[in-house]
């Protein structure tokens, strides 16, 4: 057999290295598993010792699919490796350095392939070495985790979670150290913690751990999320623990139910509908009998909240009630499915859903409180608008103290004529309108007059042992003059008097009573309630004083009006206009004297007022003739009368003034005059209440042939 030859400088390196580390030849049975034997070692022995080239110029090589790379190593005597520093060197024979490339080009195929195999061993021991330093770090963070050294643990698990090395699992020893935090009172440690198991759950290396296991990290940290509380955060963990319902035990799922309920349970009152929905509905899918009850009604509360789902949150209102029919909610779930569809317009699914709604309400729930407050939603509509349901509810509460409601009932029964319901329902609400504004509202709303006349009827004149709200007969007495029905005012005002003591009669009554009777003609009753209002009652409004001053000024004592008179213009204050009517006032009483300079006086300082309008200017003008028509002075009367169309003639007192100049001109015997005051006031003014008298004098002129008797026409 021939001797081996010898190898190449290169591999006589690695040769040189072996013979160092003790190992020889004859240690192996033969040539292979020598080769296998020293390529091994030379592994080990790489890996050990941290083996690191030193990089001048790299020349590369490339074994089949293995890249590699070697640097030109130093020359020394004698081949083999040393320590240079920190750091282990390749050393080679002598005659290698400047023919590297050539030397290592004639390298065997075999020691070439074995030399990869060495490069190959010698990476997977480099990782093998940092899988085994990331083994040693989490075994000392479990140790410390086990011994109670917590702070050790924090900062062990802090180092490793902040830079988390590639398929190092974290999660469980970063909540165990949350656990202890929270049990040790450390709540932002706990927090910290808790959040990093629930981050670390979410990346890859995460698959190595049981599923189940996850599912526990994430419920644990739900349940400390939710006492915090952070109710997303909670939420955000339960989703996911529940996002495999085939892994979940029952225990869990009952715990997370408890903890979507938690959620929904501190965000509804606080108003974060958004995040109570889907913890609610999330419950709902998992929860069983009374939790499942209240995941039900608490999504459809939270959807109703939202806003901008009306018609889903009906629904929901609608599931929970037809799942849960005898819930003590149930009528209250109703009601909010309404109140969600009222705000749903020209949408035909959402009337008819509604409509069903309100039906089974007042249908199956007729006594609750719902049901009045949805069919208190109808107070103002039409009659033709509200349901056959909802109409036939509200007739039936013969007992109710809802004055809406009773005021409902009395429209009904005027539109369906039900006379029982109607006399009923008018004495309910005398008693319960304690503001009169139902009232009021009510006499608007009926559709026919004579509804509301018979209602005004009885307030103002109610039966006797009948007691009434004061504010229900007052808004029956506005109403009243609103429309100007003084007639009815006056004869109710015979019903009752000043003197009578009725508590249930008040100021404004009085007042309008008064009106009535002046408006009727019946100035001396008035008086009596005017000067009741003012010495008795003590008011001190302007139009009640002016009123009192007039009829006091016509029918009572001239110093008495006189002081009245003196009430009202204090009264008026600076406003001019209600100066210049007690002004008008003033002159009336100064011409009852027979003061008639003081009385024009008066009249002409209404005349000139600029906040006068033309109306009472032509009025106080009127007045002034008049004052010198009584003192017989007919000339100075036409000129005043004929003032007064050039102020306003189209009122009323152009008319009046035409007929009191004919009639002067007729005492000055100016017949033709005359005539043509008459003649011009009735085709002007046909429709007043002069032209019947200036038609009558006309007349007498014609009959008696005075209308030529003077030479000189005057207009």
């Amino acid at each position: 057999m021939k001797a081996a030859k010898k190898p190449s400088s290169v591999f006589a390196g690695f040769l040189g290295l072996e013979r160092e580390r003790g190992c020889q030849r004859r240690d192996c049975g033969d040539f292979t598993k020598w080769v296998i034997c020293q390529t091994t070692k030379f592994a080990n022995l790489l890996s050990k010792t941290l083996f690191a080239f030193n990089f001048n110029s790299c020349l590369n090589f490339s074994f089949g699919f293995i890249p590699f790379s070697l640097g030109q190593a130093k020359l020394h005597r004698r081949g083999g490796m040393v320590k240079v520093g920190s750091k282990i060197r390749i050393r080679m024979y002598e005659g290698a350095g400047s023919n590297f490339m050539r030397e290592s080009l004639r390298i065997p195929a075999i020691f070439r392939l074995l030399l990869a195999f060495a490069i190959v061993a010698v990476s997977g021991a480099a990782h093998a070495q940092g899988t085994s330093d990331l083994s040693t770090r989490l075994a000392k963070l479990n140790r410390s985790i086990a011994g109670g050294q917590i702070e050790e643990a924090i900062s062990l698990a802090r180092s490793l979670d902040d830079a988390p090395p590639e398929g190092a699992e974290l999660s469980i020893p970063l909540a165990q150290i949350a656990n202890s935090l929270k049990e040790s009172g450390k709540l932002d440690g706990a927090n910290e913690f808790f959040r990093r198991s629930c981050a670390a759950l979410d990346r890859p290396a995460a698959a190595s751990l049981p599923p189940t296991s996850a599912v526990i990290i994430r419920l644990v940290a739900a349940s400390w999320f939710v006492q915090i509380p952070s109710d997303a955060e909670a939420l955000g963990a339960v989703q996911k623990a529940l996002a495999d319902p085939g892994i979940v035990t029952d225990a869990q799922r009952n715990q997370a139910v408890l903890i979507c309920l938690k959620i929904g349970g501190h965000c509804l009152p606080k108003g974060d509908a958004a995040t109570a929905y889907p913890a609610y509905s999330l419950a709902a899918i998992h929860a069983v009998g009374n939790q499942r009850a209240e995941a039900m009604l608490g999504a459809a509360w939270s959807a109703a909240m939202i806003g901008d789902r009306p018609i889903e949150a009906a629904r929901g209102m609608v599931d929970f009630v037809d799942t849960f029919p005898q819930h003590p909610d149930a009528p209250l779930a109703l009601q909010m499915g309404a109140a969600c569809l009222k705000r749903v317009s020209d949408d035909q699914n959402a009337a008819l859903l509604r409509s069903k709604i309100v039906d089974d309400l007042v249908t199956r729930w007729a006594k609750s409180k719902p049901a009045a407050e949805v069919a208190k939603d109808y107070v103002g509509a039409a009659i033709d608008e509200i349901p056959a349901s909802v109409r036939r509810w509200v007739l039936g509460q013969n007992a109710t103290d809802d004055v809406h409601l009773v005021a409902m009932a009395m429209r009904i029964a005027a539109t369906e004529s039900n006379s029982d319901v109607w006399d009923r329902c008018q004495l309910h609400l005398g008693h319960l309108d304690t503001t009169g504004q139902v009232t009021a509202d009510l006499l608007d709303q009926l559709s026919s007059a004579a509804d509301a006349e018979r209602l005004v009827t009885f307030f103002l004149a109610p039966p006797e042992q009948v007691t009434l709200s004061a504010a229900a007969r007052e808004a029956a007495c506005r109403w009243v003059g609103r429309h100007q029905h003084w007639t009815m005012l006056a004869l109710a005002s015979g019903s009752t008097s000043p003197d009578s003591d009725d508590p249930s009669r008040t100021v404004a009554m009085e007042r309008l009573f008064a009106e009535a009777l002046m408006q009727s003609g019946r100035r001396e009753e008035a008086h009596r309630w005017w000067t009741h209002l003012v010495d008795t009652e003590k008011v001190t409004d302007f139009a009640t004083l002016l009123r009192c001053a007039e009829t006091e000024s016509s029918l009572g004592e001239v110093d008495l009006a006189a002081r009245r008179i003196d009430a009202a213009k204090a009264a008026a204050e600076n406003n001019g206009y209600r100066s210049s009517l007690v002004a008008m006032l003033a002159a009336e009483l100064a011409v009852r004297r027979l003061r008639f300079d003081q009385a024009r006086g008066e009249l002409e300082s209404v005349v000139r007022s600029s906040q006068t309008d033309a109306a009472l200017r032509g009025r106080a003008q009127w007045m002034i003739g008049e004052t010198f028509y009584l003192q017989e002075r007919f000339s100075e009367a036409i000129e005043a009368y004929r003032s007064v169309a050039g102020m306003d003639p189209k009122c009323e007192w152009a008319a009046a003034a035409l007929l009191q100049a004919g009639k002067s001109f007729e005492q000055l015997g100016r017949t033709r005059d005359a005539a043509v005051c008459y003649s011009t006031l009735m085709s002007r003014h046909g429709e007043c209440q002069y032209a019947p008298l200036a038609s009558r004098r006309l007349a007498a002129l014609s009959n008696s042939g005075e209308t030529n008797s003077n030479k000189t026409l005057r207009r």
